[in-house]
């Protein structure tokens, strides 16, 4: 018997994600994640060009053929679905069964009426000052008098937070000067360079010795995180001075220069491209269209060619000998004959 309920797949792939813009997975292997908490991985994809070609042309299901970019798999179309597109883009509406000509109901009489519709006369307090709202009123002006009620304070609108390195000293003779570009500060210290670091920040042994073989400019760390029990079994640190020394190096050797920017609108730079109608004449009409796969003519030349419709390819030319007045396929399917009249 016909079951009503609809069938459910064996492998349910929906992805859980959301509505979110699908570019945050691009540089990922998978899309998403299944009602599993699995991920979803992409397809792969190993097609070029000429693949994609190839298969637009033997796949004859390719032009309705689209990629879900929930699951990144490619979906065929059924035809309800290309029906449906094809509606939506001639700006009709989704339903077939839905009338948008459907007879209006009037609702209301187009004939004048002579008498209203209520003769109920108006209320008093629609012309006459609330004394309810009078009373409240007066209530708050003598609370305001005697002070009961304060007026809010005006919000204040400078943040709570700064920047502690956005400007040097003002009163120096640097922060003054308008050019004057501050030099860049020292990346703060992490956990590596605690004094009692967590254990996935020590190195190993083979971490160790691959860190004294590689040169001083190719290490991540320029020294080797230590642990210690406590503040007081810190010892000094032995290479405070040489650091010193080169960060005052870098700032003498390394000078800074703001350079002024042009601005430049984008717009100008693409050049003006030229009317359509002064690139006449060219073809703006369909005058002809072709069926079947293969196509077959002649020429003058006493030869016959075989051609391709979708490629316009000549596949193969049959030389007669004499002047062809006229050719015709065999209209039975099933045997490829030709008919040449010279």
């Amino acid at each position: 018997p016909h079951s009503s309920l609809p069938s459910v797949p064996l492998q349910d792939i929906r992805n859980t994600v959301g509505n979110i813009p699908m570019e945050w997975y691009q540089d990922f292997p998978h899309v998403g994640y299944d009602l599993d908490g699995k991920k979803i991985y992409k397809p792969i994809r190993n097609k070029d060009e000429l693949d994609v070609f190839l298969e637009k042309m033997e796949n004859p299901e390719y032009w309705r053929t689209v990629q879900d970019k929930l699951t990144g798999a490619d979906v065929t179309l059924t035809d309800e679905q290309v029906e449906l597109v094809q509606r939506l883009q001639k700006g009709q509406f989704g339903d077939v069964n839905f009338d948008p000509y459907e007879p209006a109901v009037d609702f209301f009489t187009h004939e004048v009426m002579i008498h209203p519709v209520t003769n109920r006369p108006a209320d008093k307090r629609s012309f006459i000052p609330s004394l309810i709202e009078k009373e409240k009123v007066s209530k708050l002006v003598h609370a305001i008098k005697m002070g009961w009620i304060k007026p809010r304070k005006p919000k204040d609108d400078s943040p709570t937070y700064y920047d502690l390195w956005a400007h040097e000293d003002p009163n120096s003779i640097l922060g003054r000067h308008k050019m004057h570009v501050p030099a860049p500060k020292l990346r703060l210290p992490g956990h590596e360079e605690s004094y009692n670091p967590p254990p996935e920040y020590l190195l190993s042994e083979e971490e160790r010795l691959a860190w004294e073989q590689q040169e001083p400019a190719e290490r991540r760390l320029n020294f080797v995180p230590q642990q210690h029990r406590c503040l007081r079994a810190v010892p000094a640190y032995p290479r405070f001075i040489h650091e010193r020394f080169e960060r005052c190096l870098d700032l003498y050797l390394c000078p800074r220069q703001r350079k002024m920017r042009v601005n430049v609108d984008p717009e100008d730079l693409i050049p003006k491209l030229p009317k359509p109608r002064d690139l006449q004449p060219f073809p703006t009409t369909q005058a002809l269209v072709r069926g079947g796969r293969r196509g077959l003519g002649c020429s003058d030349d006493g030869t016959v060619r075989f051609w391709e419709v979708s490629t316009a390819r000549c596949m193969r030319t049959l030389p007669v000998g004499a002047v062809v007045k006229s050719v015709a396929w065999n209209p039975n399917p099933t045997l490829c004959l030709v008919a040449v009249a010279v």
